[in-house]
């Protein structure tokens, strides 16, 4: 560090109220065991100003080497720039390495489809997460400056858009590879520490403005909360501290619950909350999920459905809601979830699981093909090919059920016919006596799993099937003693071939 901190000074005790405080609240929390080095980021704000100027003077104490690192989000023109001189000013002064990245967060926000705060905030953490595996095989950790503030914005954010308990405890003092020093710390105690220390901080011109939902709620609702009691923020914040402790709790529940289907949360490497999806797919028994206690089912539910989504970024109460109803549906019925998740129940089982590429292309469905009636022929769709060849009955008719060669009645087929996939709609004629079978529930007394249905060929003729490959032809086509053509149809797949 630079000569700007007198280490023997801090020894003895001759620092601030605020920064003892702080470091208090570092302790509690473990935030720099076994850590050798810290990226801060730092806007140049008061918050940030304040947390790097309390880590240099605190890093004595702490053991660790700072690295700061600064976003520059290119919105605000030479208001940013001059934000940015700042810091690296900042950072000579206190010996300690400046990362600066000028990134534009507005065409970033247009090209993903984002909001320009969730495009600033995903430029930042990668910026910030860049820097730290630098230094990662020494111990690493990431140190930002929320505040109580902070905390209370949050958790009214989380409930006037629905949350569940994860959402009202608001922000974590340590998530991962994430620490927050100052979360013990409200803004008034920031600017009065900066004050005392004659420390300058710059003003973004946004945070003055509403366009922003966290702006509205710093600048109108929460002013008004204190003034109805003026610990208003505090008692928010004892009361997310509290939500987080009920979570917790909970959790361990949840997870010896879910442990007892199989699933095991900790070798998932996911969050109470999930994180990044992968390609999975979690069943657990439906009855047993039932039985459970109304939070803890509905906990639970929240759990696998942050694994096969992404997170529970989008994810309300009410998609919660829908799987629950779940309970008494039949197989084959399931909801799509928001981030790419699916759940559907599978007899007695209910399935989470993440679409993969080959799933949408399987809802697509491939475009029918049209059989010519008048001639042999090879018919493909997708890896599906069906090989057609008409004839006279021969005397001698092997009519022993094989899976993929069908003979049907020629002349009892009176309108086109289709190879294709399933459709809303589809039955087939299982009896002499003209009894209909709706095709979902031909697939249910086969135990054909729902997510494999969109798999299956079919031969239809309109909305009747003619052939579910693999399982039955419909009565209507099977050869008969007075048969005197014969349909010949063979199926094979990609892998036969």
């Amino acid at each position: 560090m630079g000569d700007s901190i007198n280490t023997e000074d801090t020894r003895k005790n001759s620092i601030d109220p605020f920064e003892r405080q702080v470091l208090g609240y570092i302790r509690k929390y473990n935030m720099f065991d076994n850590v050798k080095h810290c990226v801060c980021g730092v806007s140049g704000g008061a918050d940030s100003v304040s947390l790097i100027t309390v880590l240099v003077r605190l890093c004595g104490y702490l053991g660790i080497e700072l690295h700061v690192v600064h976003i520059n989000h290119m919105i605000r023109g030479a208001a940013a720039d001059s934000d940015q001189e700042y810091v690296e000013e900042l950072c000579r002064k206190y010996g300690v390495s400046c990362n600066s990245y000028n990134i534009d967060v507005q065409t970033m926000a247009s090209d993903r489809g984002f909001t320009v705060e969730e495009a600033g905030r995903l430029a930042r953490y990668d910026a910030f997460d860049t820097v730290r595996r630098q230094y990662e095989g020494e111990g690493c950790v990431i140190a930002v400056a929320h505040n109580r503030n902070d905390v209370a914005e949050t958790v009214i954010f989380n409930m006037a858009r629905g949350t569940g308990m994860g959402g009202i405890k608001g922000i974590a003092p340590v998530r991962e590879n994430i620490v927050r020093p100052l979360l013990g710390c409200d803004r008034s105690e920031i600017e009065g520490y900066l004050d005392r220390m004659g420390i300058p901080y710059c003003t973004d011109a946004t945070n003055n403005e509403d366009d922003y939902t966290r702006n509205k709620i710093r600048h109108k609702i929460l002013p008004l909360m204190v003034e109805i009691n003026e610990q208003a923020v505090e008692h928010i914040c004892d009361m997310a501290e509290l939500a987080a402790d009920y979570e917790r709790l909970a959790l361990g529940v949840v997870e010896e619950f879910l442990k007892s289907q199989g699933i095991d949360i900790s070798q998932e490497n996911r969050g109470w909350t999930g994180t990044e999806s992968r390609c999975g797919e979690y069943s657990v028994d439906r009855g047993t999920l039932f039985a459970q206690n109304k939070l803890i089912r509905e906990l639970a539910i929240r759990q696998l459905v942050g694994l096969v989504c992404g997170g529970l970024k989008d994810i309300g109460r009410n998609h919660v809601a829908e799987v629950m109803k779940l309970c008494d549906a039949e197989t084959g019925s399931g909801i799509d979830l928001p981030g790419g998740g699916r759940v559907y129940v599978q007899y007695d089982r209910i399935i989470f699981s993440t679409k993969t590429d080959s799933d949408t292309e399987k809802e697509r469905g491939c475009d029918p093909v049209d059989i010519d009636m008048t001639r042999d022929g090879i018919y493909e769709m997708g890896n599906v090919r069906l090989t057609v060849r008409i004839y006279d009955r021969p005397k001698m008719l092997d009519l022993s059920k094989k899976e993929c060669t069908k003979y049907l009645d020629y002349d009892r087929i009176i309108q086109c016919l289709q190879l294709r996939t399933m459709k809303n709609g589809d039955y087939i004629v299982v009896n002499s006596a003209g009894s209909r079978k709706k095709l979902n529930r031909l697939f249910t007394d086969a135990k054909i799993p729902a997510d494999r249905r969109g798999e299956i060929p079919l031969v239809a003729a309109g909305s009747e099937i003619v052939w579910a490959v693999g399982l039955r032809i419909g009565e209507n086509y099977k050869v008969t003693d007075n048969t005197r053509r014969i349909l010949h149809m063979e199926f094979e797949n990609a892998g036969q071939r």
